[in-house]
């Protein structure tokens, strides 16, 4: 499984230090934590529980704070110091403190101590109660507009998740047939994508069938396939902290009724209106109205209750939102969604694909079938 560089890490953190000044950053999401160190507080670890704090200098260097049952995972990544702080520990079996968060802020305030930091940048809502009183200077924006820029790194992580959820998709159509269950089509998808990567993924997604698919999605059940039916499957696991999230609405039974046909063609036609306005400079609300006035033509724009699409990366959604009152403008390196949608009485689909933002256009980074009928 590809993962971050030394190098991506340390050039982003060079970017923080030239857009802030501040004598340290104090950054606790574990997004930003595998963003400028590498280190990924998975779900399926149990070290990812507790508090942990990335301390970025005024240079860049770095020093990663977490407890005993992280430690070894943490010296993983490209963090320069990694800092214990007194919690419980399995192997030597130990409780070095009865109070884990207490200290976990002991040892973040010695850390501030030491480095005799007088400004801190944090993140609005990250900093723990009990921190030493010091300027503070709030890092939301500065995050949000840095995330956007993929850097080559990020983006073999992307392309890693297209391509693994590329192959979940096609075992999921593959596996769709009358009978089989909305869980069984979802242990498909997941089989494959946990075998093209080799290992677990934090798998989420919508798996909605039949009369379920009028409501937009949802998470799968024991309902079993009937013909005639569609089923809505949106897919975007979190894979080495990044996301793929790419749909396709598929026939059970292959055939097509007149309103679903009409709705393919129409959900097709605003995917490549959306397509056509993707690049950088472009307002994220002109985006949706592409998109909607496509959905529009073919009688179902008010069919359609939702966003156009939306960025992703460390986080789904993220910036930029393709909102009919979002005045943010793509950028290149935006990785970003289209996903037009409609859902009503006896129809529903949404189809959705990856894309690269540049200067000039957009690169699809998604390949899979969106066709209902396949």
């Amino acid at each position: 499984m590809l993962k971050l560089t030394a190098e991506g890490c340390a050039a982003r953190r060079q970017r923080l230090c030239a857009a802030v000044e501040a004598d340290l950053f104090v950054l606790t999401h574990p997004h930003h934590i595998l963003y400028f160190s590498g280190v990924w507080l998975s779900s399926l670890s149990l070290g990812s529980a507790g508090a942990h704090a990335l301390l970025i200098d005024r240079d860049g260097s770095c020093a990663l704070l977490t407890h005993a049952m992280m430690a070894s995972q943490a010296r993983a990544g490209f963090a320069d110091e990694v800092v214990v702080y007194p919690s419980y520990s399995p192997e030597p079996p130990s409780l070095s403190s009865a109070d884990p968060y207490g200290a976990f802020v002991g040892a973040l305030n010695r850390q501030i101590e030491d480095r005799a930091a007088q400004t801190i940048g944090y993140e609005r809502g990250g900093l723990p109660d009990g921190i030493a009183a010091v300027r503070r200077i709030d890092l939301n924006a500065t995050l949000r507009a840095l995330r956007r820029r993929k850097d080559d790194d990020e983006l073999a992580l992307i392309r890693q998740a297209v391509s693994a959820v590329e192959a979940g998709h096609a075992a999921l159509r593959a596996a769709i047939r009358p009978g089989i269950t909305e869980i069984d089509a979802f242990i498909a998808a997941q089989d494959a994508i946990t075998r093209a990567i080799s290992g677990p993924v934090h798998m989420l997604g919508d798996f909605v069938s039949g009369p379920r698919a009028e409501y937009v999605g949802g998470p799968p059940t024991t309902r079993a396939l009937l013909p005639g039916d569609v089923m809505i499957a949106d897919i975007f696991p979190v894979i080495a902290g990044y996301r793929a999230d790419f749909t396709a609405t598929i026939a059970v039974g292959g055939g097509l009724s007149a309103v679903q046909q009409r709705l393919d063609d129409a959900l097709h036609d605003a995917l490549a209106a959306g397509e056509s306005v993707l690049r950088a400079g472009t307002r994220a609300a002109d985006v949706y109205h592409a998109v909607r006035h496509a959905l529009d033509t073919h009688g179902f724009g008010a069919h359609f209750p939702h966003h156009a699409g939306h960025g992703i990366g460390l986080g789904h959604p993220e910036p930029p939102y393709f909102v009919p009152d979002s005045d943010e403008r793509l950028v290149a390196g935006d990785v970003v969604t289209l996903e037009p949608g409609a859902y009503g009485s006896g129809f529903a689909g949404r189809i959705e694909h990856n894309y690269l933002i540049t200067e000039t256009g957009a690169e699809r980074l998604t390949n899979h079938v969106t066709r209902m009928a396949g």
